[in-house]
């Protein structure tokens, strides 16, 4: 089997509401997402779909992938995933690996999973993963964040719920750290008991306020888990840990596996959090996975549940992800909700397709 073409679409899509832009230290509120899609084409009937997100970085992202990656990927066979996403590797090591390169490396590397599991016999790409699981806590994250009124917050947190996710992530790390507790204190008196309760400070905090608001989070609130609360290049999350009586759990923003490493071998947190996408896609995504799980520390795929369901389902402690709506509008199949948890497509390879009026979000 080989790929004979690599065909790449670029799209905007309004998002249902406003999302503050992660790890800034003024979260300004962003209104759409870009989504490149690839089509890998082979020399049977099968194709492969993969996508990458970013906001305001699509043509970029396509960019590399229409200029460097097709090159590589052109003749090569997609089942062989490891060696695919090395040769992109090395392909984009002359201009560093990372942000748009990362991303059009992923979505590349997740049409070649999807066109994998299509090939061997219709499978599911969390079965090629290992297939430990088929459906997991979902947390609706996007819902919540400092861009939305409280009261559309709270409409869209009791909408998530009643629609089967298990819980709500609250995103805080505004200029005012009272105004986050605040709203915190408001959207915890509308939230039914029982329903998961966390805060993801988007790596905004210095280590005085994450202290601040882990410790009266816990024991006022009861939030139930603490994303990202330091930068992303902190070294020493234990001195954070040790103070908590609330599970952290980081990595939304790492980008590189050794990262990953560092951070899962100083111990302290609960989970580490993996973009797929961020991360240059799923054959990297696997092995934070797998160097997680010899330490005993979960896994959280982050945002993008038509991935992160199958990374998730794949591993032994894969037990919750994040879901948002944003890619509702583009894509037909994907996890879907069942008795108040996340079930993973069983459909083959990633188990998505374009939706028929897709071409309404084209730009290029």
């Amino acid at each position: 089997m080989k790929i004979t073409r690599v065909e790449t679409d670029l799209f905007r899509l309004p998002l249902p509401r406003p999302v503050p832009m992660p790890g800034s230290q003024d979260p300004r509120p962003v209104s759409h997402v870009e989504v490149v899609v690839v089509r890998l084409l082979t020399d049977t009937p099968q194709v492969g779909i993969g996508f990458a997100d970013s906001f305001g970085g699509g043509a970029a992202v396509r960019a590399v992938i229409d200029t460097q990656l097709s090159a590589v990927a052109v003749g090569e066979d997609p089942l062989h995933t490891e060696w695919l996403w090395a040769r992109m590797r090395a392909e984009l090591e002359g201009t560093g690996f990372g942000g748009p390169a990362a991303r059009a490396c992923a979505a590349v590397d997740l049409a070649a999973w999807d066109v994998k599991g299509k090939a061997l016999g219709s499978v599911p790409v969390y079965q090629l993963l290992g297939g430990y699981r088929t459906r997991m806590k979902a947390v609706t994250v996007g819902v919540a964040t400092p861009a939305v009124g409280l009261k559309q917050a709270v409409r869209d947190c009791k909408v998530a719920l009643d629609q089967g996710s298990a819980g709500i992530q609250i995103d805080v790390g505004t200029q005012d750290p009272d105004l986050d507790y605040d709203r915190l204190r408001q959207l915890r008196d509308e939230i039914p008991d029982g329903a998961w309760f966390e805060v993801n400070a988007g790596g905004r905090y210095d280590f005085a306020t994450a202290v601040w608001l882990g410790t009266v989070g816990a024991e006022e609130l009861g939030v139930d888990g603490f994303g990202d609360p330091l930068r992303a290049d902190d070294v020493n999350l234990r001195r954070l840990t040790d103070r908590l009586n609330v599970g952290v759990s980081v990595g939304g923003f790492l980008d590189r596996v050794e990262d990953f490493t560092r951070v899962i071998d100083a111990g302290g947190i609960e989970s580490v959090r993996i973009d797929p996408i961020r991360l240059g896609g799923l054959t990297p995504a696997r092995k934070v996975a797998l160097a997680a799980e010899l330490k005993q520390v979960a896994i959280y795929p982050v945002r993008v549940a038509e991935v992160g369901t199958h990374l998730g389902a794949g591993c032994v402690y894969g037990r919750m992800c994040e879901h948002t709506d944003w890619f509702a509008g583009l894509f037909a199949g994907g996890p879907q909700f069942a008795n108040g948890q996340l079930c993973v497509s069983d459909a083959p390879g990633l188990g998505l397709s374009l939706k028929d009026d897709a071409n309404q979000w084209r730009i290029g």
